[in-house]
């Protein structure tokens, strides 16, 4: 009987999922809108009205929030609303939630990439970013917030070993006339 309610719950989670994102697109004629990252508030506050307009328990029935795996999902969510700036920015890194976090590497560094760049403004990095890309490099973007201005880094990779990191700087560093890449620790 145990097994029978668990598949249920989830069976109910999937369907009311699926219902929320297929009955809009259904309704409003529309469909989704692709959008740029430029049409984006600059200062990020769409993206933390979004995160924050998010409410399981207005849209899950309350006989399923007393899940216990649910419960836990809702308290990790709000644990990440904490650690989130008013402008979308997660406040012990800079980084704009959901982008890779760039750092100095250390003896914890588990994956490394190779910073390319820092811009000002979005289109140089964009630019850097698709030369990359056209010249076969795993190229992205990740967007900080550094003395209060944004910025945008392009940067290399990841890679499992520091010794392919070094390889690809020094390659990058020789391929393209005054570039200064710097070897950085990578996470999610």
């Amino acid at each position: 009987m145990k097994e029978m309610t668990r598949y249920r719950v989830t069976g109910t989670i999937a369907l009311v999922s699926l219902a929320i994102i297929l009955l809009p697109m259904l309704f409003d004629g529309d469909g989704l809108k692709p959008e740029s990252v430029e049409s984006l508030d600059s200062d990020g506050s769409e993206l933390r009205q979004a995160v924050e307009a998010i409410d399981f328990s207005t849209v899950v029935p309350e006989h399923i929030v007393e899940v216990p795996e649910l419960k836990v999902a809702l308290d990790a969510r709000e644990e990440i609303r904490e650690t989130i700036d008013e402008n979308g920015y997660l406040e012990d890194s800079a980084t704009r939630i959901g982008d890779p976090v760039l750092s100095i590497e250390d003896t914890s560094t588990l994956a490394w990439a190779v910073q390319v760049g820092s811009f000002d403004q979005s289109e140089n990095a964009t630019a850097l970013r698709d030369r990359l890309l056209s010249d076969g490099y795993s190229a992205w973007l990740s967007n900080i917030r550094k003395a209060g201005s944004n910025r945008t880094r392009v940067a290399v990779g990841p890679m499992l070993l520091r010794v392919d990191a070094v390889a690809i700087r020094e390659e990058l560093v020789d391929r393209y006339d005054g570039l200064e890449a710097l070897i950085v620790g990578f996470s999610q």
